[in-house]
C-alpha cells in the first residue's frame, strides 16, 4: 500500500462505521463482485437532500428500460448496507471535498483506468492477431499459438470494444450525473464548482 494511502487510512476513513474494511469499499481492488460494482455520481446541489434527488434521478436514467444497469440501490437503506456483496457502511451522500469524498472519487478514477487499460490490451491483441471476421464470430484463427490464445478472451471480445466506448456501464465507475465519466478532463469538469452550489457524491450499488 501506498504510503500517502496508509496514512489517509489512519485517520478520517476510520470513522466509517461497519464491517471490517478488508471486506469492504476500502480494500476492494476491482469493486465489482458477482456482476455487481460500485459507482459514484457526482452531482452539483445546494444541499445533501437535493444532491440524493439528483443522484437518483441520474441512476434512473442510467437503469431505464436496463439500458446500462439492471437495477441500483443506495447506500440510504439498510438493504444495501448488509447486502452480500459488503460493501462497507458507506454514507449515502459525501461532499466531494470531504476526505472520504476526495478518496472515493480517486478510488473510482484509479479503477476505470485499470477496466480501461484491461479493455484496450484485449481490443490491441485481437486486432494484432484476429482478422475482422474471427473478430465478428469471435473464433480463433487455426494457426493461433496457444500461448497467444491464453492471452485473448474471444468469446468476450466484442465486450472489450464496447467497454471502450463511451457508453454508460462498467467498466466506467464515475459518473457526471447520467454521463459516464471518460477522461480525467471529464472528471475535472465534474468537480468544477458551480456558484452557490456544492459538489457532492453518491455511492450506488448497480447490477449489470
Amino acid at each position: 500500500m501506498k504510503a500517502q494511502e496508509s496514512a489517509f487510512f489512519d485517520n478520517p476513513l476510520k470513522q466509517l462505521k461497519g464491517r471490517s474494511t478488508e471486506r469492504g469499499w476500502l480494500y476492494s481492488r476491482k469493486e465489482k463482485a458477482k456482476m455487481h460494482m460500485l459507482v459514484r455520481i457526482i452531482v452539483h446541489a445546494e444541499d445533501e437532500k437535493q444532491a440524493f434527488t439528483k443522484a437518483e434521478n441520474a441512476l434512473n436514467e442510467l437503469a431505464k428500460g436496463e439500458k446500462y444497469f439492471d437495477c441500483y440501490s443506495t447506500f440510504d437503506n439498510e438493504l444495501t448496507r448488509d447486502s452480500y456483496v459488503d460493501w462497507c457502511h458507506l454514507p449515502p451522500v459525501m461532499l466531494a471535498s470531504s476526505p472520504e469524498g476526495k478518496y472515493f472519487i480517486e478510488r473510482g478514477w484509479e479503477i476505470t483506468v485499470e477496466g480501461f487499460m484491461e479493455a484496450f490490451k484485449q481490443v490491441k491483441l485481437a486486432v494484432k492477431y484476429l482478422s475482422p471476421q474471427e473478430i465478428m464470430e469471435r473464433t480463433y484463427p487455426e494457426d493461433l499459438s496457444a500461448n497467444i490464445k491464453k492471452k485473448i478472451n474471444v468469446l468476450s471480445i466484442r465486450v472489450y470494444f464496447e467497454q471502450l466506448s463511451n457508453l454508460p456501464g462498467y467498466p466506467k465507475y464515475l459518473y457526471h450525473e447520467h454521463d459516464a465519466i471518460l477522461s480525467k478532463s471529464d472528471l475535472e469538469l465534474a468537480l468544477k464548482p458551480e456558484e452557490e452550489l456544492n459538489v457532492y457524491v453518491i455511492p450506488a450499488d448497480v447490477h449489470y
